[in-house]
């Protein structure tokens, strides 16, 4: 869990500290003390990682440690002085080491080196569990030859005669003047602020609730008891024992939060189980003790997720000979249960939403999309009703489930979020092909881990062994995430083409069509032949010119996804492939600027680098693979070829025959064709004009 710990301190002469010992123990180098005529060095088990960032007038010199901190000295040869500012802080740990470093390293050179410091700053991962950094600041500013400058000035005191005022002593009255503000307390609050939402920005990106903020509980309104920082001196351990005390108290706050839920659970299952049958009621008992959850619709993808993640962790703890017979026959017990709880709440959920919406069309519908629609109606204590004059708000409500139900199977099996089958593709490709040389080491192969037989891993090494593991984890993460996909782009296709044959048709072009359908075709009526031929020789225009104008004012981070009106425009503006169409069809609106398009394409462009550079950090064998600029016109008529037409309605009469009519129409024009050339040789051969 993300924290805040950020502390400054200075770094002073009259308190006997010393600016060279101070840079020597933070980075763990060895540096010199030219006053003292002395070495500091201090041994570290984890080498920290350290550097120096310098404004835009420091000398050349300013980058080396040593002789920064020797001039420092030099320079403040006060009893009091005050050598350098220090602050502590801690890193998220949600992050990878090089995005702590760059978050890092962007907020000590806006905040501190652009406006004139040098920063000497250590990275100190002594510990996994607690990344942090100490950053030494300077205090005097440089001239912009490169020079010291003064920290401040002295001003003396005048009467409005410009006569100069004398203190009791006789002495002349003056003031100190600050030429920077770099120890207001207003300051240092800026700085704090700045820091968290420096790291709450990066947690945003990287989909991570957690956020962290400066204030305190009180301030955030907040009714809990913050722990102290646990340093290294001599209250250290009464801290420790304070904490641990606060520790005891949230542990029982959250074990009466749970229980709270767990009675809200269980009204929630009491306001479903109106539509339960007795003994449909005895069998959710007791298949919520099997489980050890409530039957409930919200609880059911949690214990999905986590059986997924228990049986692989269990399977591979078998291949390296570990008995784990028990944690099986349990897993599969609980599997069986579930598939059971599945199927029970599947004929609740049918019941209730024929008595509750009786207008629905069951064959437009998933069972999934009849699940969420019924827990959104509990969860809202609402019946959606249609208004005759707008919108149908029910089928608004299904398109907006429909759009996002992808995602939320997607996020069941995996905490990345679907960027294409294609990609996923490569993704499983690479595995395999590394999963392939480690085994190929003892002279294994992939169809040997198919059966997990116990002890199978247990020759390879502790490291080889953590590369099978992370593979195969990956591999069936990938087939589940497969198989979620697949099921949701038939599911949609179907309604669209009610007499396709799906399995014929390869999954790249499943996603081109599934594409398209979900852009010109939202409520998924089913689409006729002459639907399609129309779409491809003049492309619908699906929004106005002011809806074209607000999507791209959100493309250009103008207007948040919440201030479009038209939900259908913010589900294409989610996802890469509609998007592409949207800005195809803004080209074609004459009242748009081909160069505001421009513009924001080149900004989609820069953040898609972005996000690849991320994900191939986090992501194991990830290749960038982004879509393209497309017209409308061009991506319809590939998404529905002659050969995918012919898959899509396979069952449908009236194409075949439409076919066969056409087939027709080329043979007779190919026998006519032979025919006249025919003619012409003969009339070639008879010594008449070729014509």
């Amino acid at each position: 869990m993300a924290i805040f710990h950020m502390s400054f301190s200075n770094i002073s002469a009259g308190k006997g500290r010393s600016a060279i010992a101070s840079a020597a123990y933070r980075s763990g180098e060895k540096l010199f003390n030219n006053q003292e005529g002395r070495h500091y060095f201090y041994a570290r088990s984890v080498m920290p990682e350290s550097f120096i960032l310098t404004p835009e007038n420091a000398p050349a010199w300013a980058s080396n440690r040593e002789q920064l901190w020797n001039e420092v000295e030099k320079k403040d040869r006060k009893s009091n002085s005050r050598y350098a500012k220090e602050f502590n802080v801690a890193l998220p740990i949600e992050l990878s080491t090089d995005e702590q470093k760059e978050l890092l390293t962007k907020y000590v050179q806006e905040n501190f080196v652009d406006q004139g410091m040098v920063a000497d700053v250590a990275i100190h991962r002594d510990h996994p569990d607690n990344p942090h950094a100490h950053v030494m600041l300077t205090n005097r500013p440089f001239n912009p030859d490169g020079t010291w400058g003064l920290k401040a000035k002295t001003q003396y005191i005048k009467d409005e005669n410009g006569k100069q005022l004398l203190t009791k002593s006789g002495f002349p009255k003056q003031r100190k003047i600050w030429l920077v503000d770099w120890d207001k307390k207003e300051k240092i609050n800026e700085w704090r602020h700045n820091w968290a939402t420096s790291v709450n920005q990066s947690l945003a990106q990287k989909n991570i609730p957690d956020r962290i903020s400066e204030k305190s509980f009180v301030d955030q309104g907040i009714d809990d008891t913050p722990t102290q920082h646990e340093g290294i001196n001599s209250k250290r351990y009464e801290r420790k024992e304070f904490n641990q005390q606060v520790k005891n108290y949230r542990k029982a706050k959250a074990s009466y939060k749970n229980n709270q839920e767990k009675a809200i659970n269980r009204g929630h299952l009491d306001s479903l189980s109106k539509h339960f049958s007795f003994n449909e009621k005895r069998v959710v008992n007791e298949l919520s003790h099997e489980l050890k959850t409530y039957i409930s619709l919200e609880s059911l993808d949690d214990k999905r997720r986590m059986l997924f993640n228990w049986k692989n962790s269990t399977l591979i703890k078998h291949a390296i000979s570990e008995d784990v017979t028990k944690k099986l026959l349990t897993i599969n017990q609980q599997e069986s249960s579930l598939k059971k709880a599945d199927e029970l709440l599947n004929k609740v959920v049918d019941r209730t939403t024929k008595k509750l919406y009786p207008e629905l069309d069951f064959e437009q519908t998933t069972q999934a999309e009849r699940r969420e629609l019924i827990k959104e109606t509990e969860s809202e204590q609402t019946v959606f009703k249609g208004s005759e004059l707008n919108e149908c708000s029910l089928n608004v409500r299904l398109m907006n489930i429909r759009d996002d139900l992808l995602t939320q199977q997607l996020l069941t099996f995996t905490k990345r979020p679907y960027v294409g089958w294609k990609l996923l593709m490569q993704q499983e490709k690479e595995v395999k092909i590394e999963l392939k040389y480690t085994l190929m080491i003892h002279d294994d192969s992939l169809e040997s881990l198919e059966h997990v037989d116990q002890g199978l891993l247990e020759k390879y090494s502790p490291t080889e062994q953590q590369k099978i593991t992370r593979a195969v984890k990956d591999l069936r993460t990938i087939m589940a995430v497969k198989q979620v996909i697949q099921t949701q782009y038939q599911e949609v296709l179907r309604k669209a083409f009610p007499n396709g044959n799906f399995n014929e048709l390869p999954m790249i072009k499943q996603e081109q069509a599934y594409t398209a359908v979900m852009y010109y075709d939202p409520a998924l009526k089913p689409c006729k032949v002459e639907t399609i031929a129309q779409w491809q020789e003049n492309p619908p225009r699906v929004f106005t010119t002011q809806e074209h104008q607000q999507g791209l004012a959100y493309l250009s981070g103008q207007l948040s996804l919440d201030q479009l009106e038209n939900h259908h425009l913010q589900r294409v503006l989610k996802h890469d492939g509609t998007k592409q169409l949207f800005l195809g069809e803004c080209k074609a609106d004459p009242m748009i600027k081909n160069s505001q398009i421009e513009k924001i394409q080149k900004q989609l462009k820069e953040q898609q680098a972005k996000d690849d550079q991320y994900r191939k950090a986090n992501m194991g064998h990830y290749q960038p693979l982004n879509y393209k600029p497309v017209s409308p016109n061009y991506y319809l008529k590939t998404a529905f070829s002659d050969a995918i037409m012919t898959v899509l309605y396979v069952r449908d009469e009236d194409y075949q025959r439409q076919r066969q009519a056409q087939g027709l129409k080329e043979t007779e024009w190919e026998m006519a064709k032979k025919q006249r050339q025919h003619q012409t040789r003969n009339r070639h051969e008879d010594g008449g004009m070729h014509l």
